[in-house]
């Protein structure tokens, strides 16, 4: 008899210890970090095993029915969503991302300087808007009292957004604004115009100082540049002369449906309120989407007596204060290029 019990003892000794070993190494293997680097999309309605298979297609190593196992034991959730899965974690970690709910995100993005027409493509492009739906909004009197502004263009916020994946168009365009609401009404709303400013515009508005703006991000590239072309453009304001800035003309082309990058002397004949060679003062609303840097710019321009700028051919621009001062810069910088090209 106390054979059989030693026997009995020593067997469940034995079931004990490889019971136990079994189990060290199920919790190493789902608590073991291994590096992961897998995009996994939980759709609605998927199972346990078909999410794990997705892990498992991305490359984590781990006994499918073991994390079967844990997950049901720990009575895990699926939640649908889109998970970008890094760094190093372990399978019980990975599983447990699954759970958390992130939303799948398309992304979009406003380069500075970009107007409503050169975005009508790219947005379409980037499967955000049908071509031709950003155009057709930006008319669209009654969605443009729900966000709150006059216009899209100037209002939309240069930046990279990420939306839900099921984001239309309006969604896309309401988080640009609210993004420019969250950047640049602080910036106004304690505002002192210098005296320049106030010289030039009489009645400061916000659409006028992003309509300078706009015209400033179009003309220069440079940081440093775009306080001096504000300045410009107070300035001729200041002394009742036309702003005279070629984007402008390109802008009220566009409007008639002509794109051009290269303008001749009859298209600065252009009627239109936006052609600062046609009309006086500035266009009735902004032409691009302008940076930061260029609305800073605008509100806080460089104190100087220039009235003309023109571009030196190299991303800058020679300044000048007087008309024959101008035209002597111009032709130097012809003779200049005539010489670089010969």
């Amino acid at each position: 008899m106390k054979r059989v019990v030693l026997a009995l003892v020593t067997l469940l000794a034995v079931v004990g210890a490889a019971a136990a070993l079994l189990l060290y190494k199920a919790r190493e293997e789902l608590l073991s970090k291994q590096p992961v680097n897998a995009k996994v999309e939980v759709k609605e309605g998927e199972t346990l095993k078909e999410a794990i298979n997705d892990l498992l297609k991305a490359g984590l190593k781990v006994n499918p029915k073991l994390l079967y196992a844990y997950a049901r034991y720990e009575k895990l959730k699926l939640k649908a969503g889109c998970y970008d899965l890094q760094g190093r974690l372990s399978p019980a970690e990975a599983l447990r991302e699954l759970t958390t709910g992130k939303p799948c995100l398309k992304s979009f993005t406003i380069p500075p300087g970009s107007d409503l027409f050169e975005l009508d493509r790219l947005l379409s492009q980037e499967g955000i808007c049908r071509r031709g739906q950003l155009l057709k909004l930006s008319r669209d009197k009654a969605f443009l009292r729900e966000l709150g502004v006059p216009t899209l263009e100037g209002y939309l916020f240069p930046d990279t957004y990420f939306v839900n994946r099921n984001a239309d168009c309006k969604k896309a365009i309401e988080v640009a604004v609210e993004e420019f609401k969250r950047q640049v009404l602080p910036l106004y709303r304690n505002y002192k115009p210098p005296q320049q400013v106030k010289e030039a515009l009489k009645k400061v508005t916000l659409n006028e100082l992003i309509t300078v703006a706009s015209i400033v991000e179009k003309e220069t590239s440079l940081r440093e540049e775009r306080p001096l072309i504000a300045s410009v453009i107070y300035n001729r304001l200041k002394r009742g002369m036309k702003v005279q800035c070629d984007p402008t003309v390109i802008y009220a082309l566009k409007l008639k449906g002509e794109f051009k990058r290269k303008l001749t002397y009859q298209d600065l004949k252009t009627p239109s309120p936006y052609n600062t060679y046609y009309a006086e003062g500035l266009p009735p609303a902004p032409i691009c989407n302008p940076s930061l840097s260029s609305l800073k710019a605008a509100m806080y321009p460089a104190k100087t007596d220039y009235l003309y700028f023109v571009a030196t051919g190299k991303g800058g621009h020679a300044f000048s204060k007087s008309y024959n001062e101008h035209l002597r810069k111009v032709k130097a910088l012809r003779r200049h290029g005539e010489k670089s090209s010969s």
